[in-house]
């Protein structure tokens, strides 16, 4: 959630730059009598902030600057922005304009704790470009240096954002300074070049192994526990990877099938598999059967018969003894160059800041969204983890692809998500990604280009996680009660990813991971912050837009009886509709028509089955377009019903908590009465008082809550204004502070 602190302009910054030159100009020409000198010096600091400097976070070092740099606004076509100055850290690119009228004087903004409103993380750029004299666009490659001047930088950043800088007033040498320090700077040829290094010299260890109490899977407890969790009878965890002496890309500790081989005969047979990845358990389904992943076998020989073996074992592990599933994944997902050049084309239709470019691709919207393939990809993806679940349910399943580590790591989190509740809440849903992408050792510092290799280029960016992440969405608006958490978070988790300060996605696996920890570079034993532990970054209130008001409303007990005694008053009023059929009825239309539960069981652990056809696939706006301003919704989109649903939630829970203060039927005894907390927007819990009033005027859009905008006109610009701001004037105005319970 990166974004959260994106705000360069005020809520009231329709009015412009000069416009607040020329109110400041009024005071110095026309000040009062008696007004002195010092007081309109004191007038003019109100308005201008000459001491600029960037927040710096620990091992954090200003490498050059630049003045008098203009930020544009988006689709202004370069004619609406701001001046100020331009800093290049070893972290950080960063903004900061010294008109104090473009920041929130009262401080009450939600924004993420590591970065400031003009911060771009360097690890979260993707591409430059480079704009000369007479337009010529040029983009800028890493080890490459630039000697021609610079009439614009556009930076394309890896969370769909586009900034935009012009250095018409900016001193020449500045120029240089400040284009080559972001190409040096933004694409590192070494991992130790990172800031993470640096940042982690200055940090203290957090914990033992967990975060936010979740598993990094690091140590053998973590692992049996989740056997446990899964009733595993006939699988173990096995230490024959310690020291990473068989495989370096795999955890020292994984899980394999019970009284399998010696360890003369593991490493034999680990022998015959790309990277010496051994077959490893991913999940057991409640009848038994198991999920397990594999790397692709090298040619046979000699050493087949402990292969063998090794696949007996998985079978035996299984208590229906049936033969194992092999799904091969190259054949069946989308290639990974198909996945390359479909998120390229994806780039193309969303990388835009012109509001004549907008123009003329929304005349071809829908085809050129056809013609990039990228919800294709989403769409193979989610069969392939159907058909996976469904073959779960009587067999075990191995799915294999050359190295099991990229969609490898795809399939087994969305069976595992179809398959188990537990996976679709916050905590079990960064337990299964930190335990089949971060342990299992899915290259993140490699396919994210956070290092540049000298045989690569920036394009070869892989975005699987990204496609994971999507499918999740997919999942999320087909099943909108079914999952804890809500789109926000998962947009927040992929900008964290290219925070570039936490190890949970840093490295490529956990050999590489365990190295930087005790590098001698420094004699030191070094430490990151896990991305699991969002204190780092949010505040509670902040977190408070991850959670999901209608999961809320489906697993709370006190909001869950109410509901229920109100179906059954429904129920009893229609008479023709008999009571188990309406159950079953209403219980579809909460949850999707293709629910795999009987109406009358709960809800607990019951399989999701989703549509995958193309056509059933929606474009996930908030994460692909926040930043598009004339696609904006304003006053509605899916945060307006994300609110007003925290709202409705909010009203029961206070309905609930009169009706038991009215059973008490004592004034003293319902003070004592501890209201439910929801944890969400607007939790009136009674140990937590509101602050803050929410007035009638909004200024929401569908961009909600990583930016707001208001529509452009010859007389209006683009705003963006702090999240608090947007709550405070949203059209969500009932005050429960003022509730008499």
């Amino acid at each position: 959630m990166a974004s959260f602190r994106r705000s360069l302009f005020s809520r009231n910054s329709s009015y412009n730059v000069d416009v607040r030159m020329k109110t400041f100009k009024s005071y110095v020409d026309n000040p009062d009598e008696d007004e002195n000198d010092e007081e309109i010096k004191k007038r003019a600091s109100s308005f201008f902030q000459n001491d600029l400097n960037p927040h710096l976070l620990p091992g954090e070092k200003t490498v050059t600057e630049a003045d008098s740099v203009l930020c544009f606004v988006p689709f202004t076509e370069k004619k609406q922005g701001i001046s100020g100055k331009l800093f290049i850290t070893n972290f950080k690119l960063t903004f900061l304009t010294g008109d104090r009228s473009s920041y929130d004087q009262q401080n009450r903004r939600q924004r993420n704790k590591l970065i400031d409103d003009g911060d771009i993380p360097l690890t979260n750029i993707e591409s430059i470009y480079q704009v000369v004299s007479g337009g010529k666009r040029k983009k800028l490659l890493p080890n490459t240096t630039v000697s021609t001047l610079t009439k614009y930088l556009e930076i394309h950043c890896k969370d769909f954002r586009t900034h935009v800088f012009g250095f018409k007033f900016t001193p020449k040498d500045q120029i240089k300074k400040i284009t080559n320090a972001v190409i040096h700077y933004a694409f590192p040829s070494k991992s130790w070049l990172l800031y993470a290094y640096e940042y982690a010299k200055n940090l203290q260890p957090t914990g033992n192994g967990t975060v936010s109490n979740t598993p990094l899977y690091s140590n053998a407890d973590d692992w049996e526990r989740e056997l446990n969790r899964c009733g595993c009878t006939k699988w173990n965890v096995c230490d024959v990877n310690r020291g990473y002496c068989v495989s370096q890309s795999m955890p020292e500790r994984f899980v394999l099938p019970m009284n399998l081989m010696s360890y003369d005969e593991l490493m034999k047979a680990a022998s015959q598999f790309n990277e010496n990845r051994l077959p490893a358990w991913c999940y057991t389904h409640t009848n038994g059967a198991s999920l397990v992943r594999m790397a692709e076998m090298y040619a046979e020989s000699e050493l087949a018969d402990y292969v063998g073996n090794l696949k007996t074992a998985i079978q035996l592990a299984d208590v229906n003894k049936g033969y194992p599933v092999e799904m091969d994944l190259t054949k069946l997902c989308p290639s990974l160059k198909d996945v390359q050049a479909s998120y390229e084309r994806l780039k193309e239709l969303i990388f835009i800041d012109s509001g004549k470019d907008f123009a003329v691709q929304d005349i071809s919207w829908f085809s050129s969204l056809e013609g990039t393939k990228w919800l294709t990809c989403v769409s193979q993806c989610l069969k392939v983890a159907c058909d996976a679940a469904k073959h779960l349910e009587n067999h075990t399943v191995i799915i294999k692809e050359p190295d099991s580590r990229h969609y490898c790591c795809l399939i087994s989190s969305l069976v595992q998500i179809l398959l188990d509740r537990h996976f679709r809440t916050r905590l079990g849903f960064q337990s299964l990604i930190q335990r089949e992408w971060v342990a299992m050792g899915y290259p993140f510092q490699r396919e994210g280009c956070l290092v540049q290799d000298s045989s690569k280029s920036n394009t070869e960016y892989i975005p699987l996680f990204l496609l994971f992440l999507d499918c999740v969405w997919q999942l999320t608006q087909q099943y909108p009660s079914g999952f804890a958490f809500s789109e926000t978070y998962l947009v927040t988790l992929w900008d964290s990813v290219h925070m570039g300060i936490f190890e949970t996605f840093l490295f490529d696996c956990c050999h590489q991971r365990s190295r930087y920890h005790i590098d001698a570079r420094w004699q030191q034993r070094l430490f990151l912050p896990s991305t699991w532990d969002w204190n780092v970054q949010f505040s509670d209130d902040d977190q408070s837009f991850f959670n999901n008001p209608l999961y809320v409303m489906k697993t709370n007990p006190d909001v869950n009886e109410a509901l229920n005694k109100a179906k059954y008053l429904q129920s009893s009023l229609r008479s023709k509709i008999p009571t188990q059929e309406l159950y079953s009825y209403e219980l579809q239309n909460l949850e999707g028509s293709n629910l795999c539960i009987d109406g009358t069981k709960s809800l607990k652990g019951y399989r999701l089955t989703p549509l995958t056809g193309a056509a059933c696939m929606k474009l996930w706006t908030q994460c692909y377009l926040r930043w598009q301003t004339p696609a904006q919704i304003i006053g509605g989109g899916n945060p307006s019903q994300y609110l007003q649903q925290c709202v409705m939630v909010e009203e029961i829970l206070c309905l609930l908590h009169k009706i038991e203060a009215l059973k008490k039927n004592s004034a003293k005894s319902a003070n004592s009465l501890a209201r439910t907390r929801s944890d969400l927007v607007f939790s009136m819990a009674l140990d937590t008082p509101r602050t803050t009033e929410l007035l009638a005027n909004t200024y929401l859009s569908s961009s909600f809550p990583f930016s707001s905008v208001q529509r452009l006109s010859r007389e209006e610009k683009s705003v963006f204004t702090p999240i608090s701001l947007f709550l405070e004037h949203s059209t969500i105005d009932y005050d429960y502070s003022n509730d008499d319970d």
